[in-house]
């Protein structure tokens, strides 16, 4: 008996939402605007502008530049408030995927460890 009530219940509210249907709208052919109206015109395609070409040159002032940071020049480099071994790969080697590189080049070095003012070595 512990099912009747809420079969009962669920039935009702079925019910009761059958009968609140929206009202049908109608379709006769004298009720609906049925006005000629202008064809449209064909859009014509434009095509996009093309891209302009880079030089494959690389640019001497970007070739030039010297990584940032401390004692970068003879393979150290001194730890920066913010760095880490991600930035500092990306900073020298253009890739901070390489951060694997300097741990290993600096025995008891990782990211947890890092300390500023400490100075590590750059392969």
């Amino acid at each position: 008996m512990k099912f009747a009530i809420p079969a009962i219940v669920i039935s009702l509210l079925i019910a009761a939402g059958c009968q609140q249907q929206a009202p049908k709208q109608s379709t006769d052919a004298a009720t609906l605007d049925v006005t000629p109206t202008q064809a449209a015109a064909p859009v014509a395609y434009t095509a996009p502008a093309p891209m302009p070409m880079q030089s494959a040159t690389p640019d001497p002032a970007l070739a030039s530049a010297a990584p940032t940071g401390s004692g970068a020049a003879n393979g150290s480099y001194t730890i920066q408030r913010g760095d880490t071994l991600w930035k500092i790969a990306a900073q020298h080697y253009g890739n901070g995927k390489k951060w694997h590189e300097i741990a290993d080049a600096n025995p008891g070095l990782s990211p947890q460890t890092l300390r500023v003012g400490q100075t590590i070595t750059l392969p």
